[in-house]
């Protein structure tokens, strides 16, 4: 097994870098850590490490890779070793505040990082308190990712037993069939969601990030909407089922979504915590715990990179 330690940042492509880093650090309140080339990294405010979110000026939109943490030196050295076992197309891999780290496809084709070092830039225990700089949604750390894949089975089992995720909750259909799994390591709801659709290529719903409170959520819309981009905000409040969360859907100016949430619950003791399984009905428009889900979170998905060509693996 590789020791994952967490979910630790993604990064998405955008066509204008300009114009991302508007959306993302003046409106919404990302940190920004530093802009290099066709790159720009960004952090929240309870993050010390160099980055959470890589934006990359590419076309076109979509998901670039998802970076995890591991335990120690000698998981990340292992993680190759383990990785060819499962004939899983890897290499080695820098980017920016990360000098050693191997990039890989899962079973079903998502790229991944995976890393033990990242360059620290800021004492969070500080940063939180820097009232008068932060603005916007407040945005505090990653908190999960989204995906669609076609065997669900197959990639969630990975996550679980090559990587050490458990799963919390889940979605399945009349027949006990699982369409939507949610799978943890450091012990909050989820860091990875995995759903099942009928691409052979996996694909993006969303990247997920905690916020301290309602307000804040509300906040972002409210920025959004006076600057006249309403077409940013794609659902209002709502409370998930799954997770418990507080939460709103917006879309970035290049259509990837990102989601900002509040409240999530952690797992304290997961030996005595089953996952709870809910018909799939209960994610409808009709309402998730109360308000409605929108079905586009699972419809219309952004496509993911491919780690040896740089290009996107077409959804079509």
């Amino acid at each position: 097994m590789i020791d994952v330690l967490r979910i630790s940042h993604a990064c998405i492509r955008v066509s204008n870098l300009e114009r991302a880093m508007y959306f993302y650090k003046d409106l919404l309140g990302f940190i920004e850590t530093e802009k290099k080339g066709e790159y720009a990294y960004l952090r929240g405010i309870e993050e010390g490490q160099h980055h959470s979110l890589i934006l990359k000026q590419a076309t076109p939109p979509g998901l670039s890779y998802l970076g995890f943490r591991v335990r120690s030196q000698e998981s990340l050295d292992k993680a190759k070793e383990i990785l060819e076992q499962y004939n899983l197309k890897n290499k080695k891999f820098k980017e920016e505040g990360v000098e050693d780290a191997i990039i890989f496809e899962t079973p079903a084709g998502l790229p991944i990082v995976l890393y033990y070092d990242m360059e620290y830039v800021a004492d969070p225990r500080i940063q939180r308190l820097q009232f008068s700089t932060q603005r916007g949604a407040r945005p505090t750390r990653i908190d999960h990712a989204v995906v669609m894949v076609r065997d669900l089975d197959k990639e969630s089992e990975f996550f679980r037993s090559v990587l050490g995720f458990y799963e919390t909750e889940g979605f399945v259909d009349e027949t006990g069939r699982k369409l939507i799994v949610f799978l943890t390591k450091f012990g909050h709801s989820h860091e990875i969601a995995i759903g099942r659709y009928d691409k052979d290529v996996p694909a993006l719903s969303h990247i997920n990030y905690a916020v301290q409170n309602v307000d804040d959520i509300i906040r972002a819309a409210d920025i959004l909407g006076s600057k006249g981009l309403k077409k940013c905000i794609e659902t209002g409040i709502f409370r998930h089922r799954a997770a418990s969360t507080l939460t709103a859907y917006f879309r970035d100016l290049d259509g990837n979504r990102i989601e900002l949430s509040s409240q999530d619950y952690f797992v304290l003791d997961p030996d005595k915590l089953p996952p709870i399984e809910y018909p799939m009905d209960l994610l409808s428009p009709e309402g998730d715990f109360w308000g409605p889900f929108p079905l586009s979170v699972l419809n219309e998905l952004t496509p993911v990179e491919d780690i040896f060509t740089g290009d996107m693996k077409s959804l079509r």
